[in-house]
């Protein structure tokens, strides 16, 4: 019988991992055991809706992570496994650092050391913690050295987690994301979300403007790939994770120019074109552009296989989400 707990389960991602679990995605449990959880906890700032044909009880929390109390109950909960996708993003904390820093870095704290029992934490880490002069490619033992607030919160998160991990307060696992896409909706501030924008506005009949120039490379990831990777790295056993227990999610390298290409190919009745904004410019170019991972395969967890396979994750789960 194992308890899952997911916070920022009202995002985009949250919501397709909270749809997996429900419908009865295997779950390590303490006891060796895998099968469907027992019992899933959904939590963000508001309440978030439970997913249909759930296959266990499901409760829905509303809890602000900033609060110390908030954050420190969620921990004592009694979930035998966590996975933490809440998060202030890239522009809130350039915005709001010590906001930020209560939601990335002390919500985390206070609920790994209120936690009972030693749960699997499962950790959204970001290709943000690397930065500086970047090799071609990045693999996972690339020194993090991060250009942004947030890359930085994201960086001591998993020196954290790898620390209370050693000393026995909980079982920690981070999965580094690169650009993830497309979250349904309407556009937001994020910078993920500017990229995302140029296959979800397009192929919804709407005009989109790029804030990257078209020559610019980035490393994507659907949601179900993410989704894949953070189911398969909670059922890892403790003595096959790497060094640091954090690993990169593969990513798929393509340019803004050749996205937005393939996006008209798969029918898109909107069209892209090119504004790019400095501050953003320099965001992306402070990103890995090949983003790698010699332990991901081994251990089950892989990449998108092309644009064509990303695009069809977001037409066959969000297309039709306004």
């Amino acid at each position: 019988m194992t308890r899952v707990l997911i916070t920022g389960a009202g995002g985009f991602l949250g919501r397709r991992l909270a749809a997996a679990i429900a419908a009865g995605a295997p779950i390590a449990g303490p006891d060796g055991r895998t099968g469907p959880a027992s019992r899933l906890e959904l939590v963000d700032l508001k309440a978030p809706e439970a997913p249909a044909g759930a296959v266990m009880p499901v409760t829905c929390l509303a809890a602000d992570l900033a609060d110390p109390a908030g954050a420190a109950a969620l921990g004592a909960r009694g979930a035998e496994v966590i996975f933490h996708l809440a998060a202030s993003l890239t522009l809130d904390v350039e915005r709001a650092p010590d906001a930020a820093w209560a939601v990335n870095v002390e919500a985390l704290r206070r609920m790994a050391q209120a936690a009972e029992g030693r749960p699997r934490l499962i950790f959204t880490s970001s290709i943000a913690v690397f930065g500086g002069s970047l090799p071609a490619e990045t693999g996972d033992d690339l020194r993090p050295l991060p250009a942004t607030g947030y890359g930085t919160h994201k960086a001591i998160a998993e020196l954290m987690l790898a620390d209370l991990s050693r000393r026995g307060r909980i079982d920690g696992r981070s999965l580094r994301l690169p650009i993830v896409v497309t979250r349904p909706g309407a556009p937001t501030p994020a910078v993920s979300d500017r990229i995302a924008a140029l296959i979800r506005e397009p192929l919804a009949g709407r005009d989109a403007v790029s804030p990257l120039p078209p020559e610019t490379p980035v490393p994507l990831a659907s949601a179900g790939a993410v989704v894949a990777g953070l189911l398969r790295l909670q059922a890892v056993a403790e003595d096959d994770l790497p060094p640091g227990r954090v690993l990169n999610l593969p990513a798929f390298t393509t340019t803004i120019g050749a996205l937005a290409d393939r996006v008209g190919a798969a029918g898109a009745r909107g069209r892209v074109s090119f504004a790019p904004e400095p501050d953003l410019v320099r965001i992306v170019g402070s990103w890995p552009q090949r983003f790698v991972s010699g332990r991901a395969g081994p251990l089950g967890i892989r990449a998108d296989a092309g644009l064509d396979a990303i695009i069809a994750d977001h037409l066959a789960h969000d297309g039709g989400k306004v």
